[in-house]
């Protein structure tokens, strides 16, 4: 009798452990892929010298590469609709403390590490208090430029935190209803009275360019779009390839500019592109290996858009290719800038400095 009640325990744990596993969510390998492809189109924009080659490769990747800012912003605000839309308040300021800390503490490590190297001791960028306080306050100063992206990240994060906690149950249709009202203001002449109170703070400009991006990512969550377009993904697959190649190919969408992140042209290119990762069959990939491998890249993503600026100016000095801006060039900072990550967040894995690697 005693046998028989164990087995049937030992059959309920192990029915129990197995309904667990199949409720984890399923690693999404379109995605990670895509994460990728756009840490390196991030380094090709900014690093790479067209000049250098005039292969059609090349060609083809700078054509389609200002979508990288874009469709980060969509997925970035898909995987956290949860963190924004949960009661649990710690969830929240994690994100926020997850998303200040790069923003923060990659500065001061390029501030501290200039000052005490002879080499650029003599860089008022690299060296300057002003600068410092610059780069902390508007995302642009020092060699991280860039870090535009993260000003408007937390920016866009900070406003729809206010207006879910504000209009709790009617959120959706408040940032939606700004949604609209964004892309009127950037499509008329309107915009250009709010351009006074940019003040020349790049990153504050570019948030109100993102949003409309935000709130996609937002809304392909919130009403589970992508799992809708599962159903017909050939005809998704179909129909997003045509209207991604029309959009890019056909002059009428290159003249209708505005702001809006380089015009309503990317709003289209963005979206096609998440919508085709999306529908990879993830659940045909097997190999665990691969799996591993990939998340591994993946979880450096962050650390190589945080890093690559800083590993262009400090080893170009060291590398031809890095300095001339040639393709090979961009590999060795992408490779550079992973290596680098992926050491730092091994070794602050522990810690909430790991956030400065991924």
């Amino acid at each position: 009798m005693i046998k028989v009640i164990k087995n049937r325990y030992i059959k309920l744990v192990k029915n129990e452990n197995n309904k667990q596993l199949n409720q984890l969510p399923q690693f999404n390998f379109g995605f990670a892929l895509l994460k990728n492809i756009l840490s390196f189109s991030v380094i090709i924009t900014h690093c790479f010298n067209n000049n250098t080659t005039r292969d059609n490769i090349i060609l083809f990747i700078t054509k389609r590469r200002r979508i990288h800012v874009p469709s980060f912003f969509i997925l970035s605000f898909y995987f956290n609709y949860n963190t924004l839309v949960s009661s649990d308040c710690k969830k929240k300021i994690e994100r926020i403390i997850r998303l200040l800390i790069p923003f923060i503490g990659w500065p001061i490590i390029v501030f501290v590490f200039c000052n005490y190297n002879s080499t650029y001791k003599q860089n008022p960028k690299l060296t300057s208090f002003d600068v410092l306080k610059e780069q902390i306050f508007t995302g642009q100063g020092q060699e991280l430029f860039h870090f535009w992206y993260l000003f408007c990240l937390i920016a866009t994060t900070l406003l729809f935190l206010i207006i879910i906690i504000i209009f709790r149950k009617w959120h959706l249709f408040v940032l939606n209803l700004l949604l609209i009202l964004s892309y009127y203001l950037q499509y008329s002449y309107n915009y250009k009275k709010l351009l006074p109170y940019y003040h020349n703070i790049e990153g504050l400009r570019r948030a109100h360019d993102l949003f409309p991006f935000a709130v996609m990512g937002f809304n392909l969550k919130a009403f589970n779009i992508l799992k809708i377009l599962e159903k017909y993904k050939f005809n998704t697959f179909v129909i997003c390839v045509l209207i991604y190649n029309f959009t890019e190919d056909y002059e009428i969408f290159r003249n209708i500019s505005g702001i809006a992140y380089f015009g309503i042209k990317l709003n289209v290119l963005s979206i096609c592109t998440v919508i085709i990762f999306s529908l990879f069959p993830s659940n045909k990939i097997k190999n665990k290996y691969l799996i591993t491998i990939l998340k591994l890249i993946t979880n450096c993503s962050g650390g190589i858009f945080y890093l690559h600026q800083a590993v262009q100016f400090f080893f170009r000095p060291y590398y031809k290719d890095i300095r001339h801006g040639t393709f090979k060039g961009m590999i060795l900072i992408y490779f550079i800038s992973y290596i680098i990550s992926l050491v730092g967040s091994t070794i602050f894995t522990k810690t909430k400095l790991k956030f400065l690697f991924s």
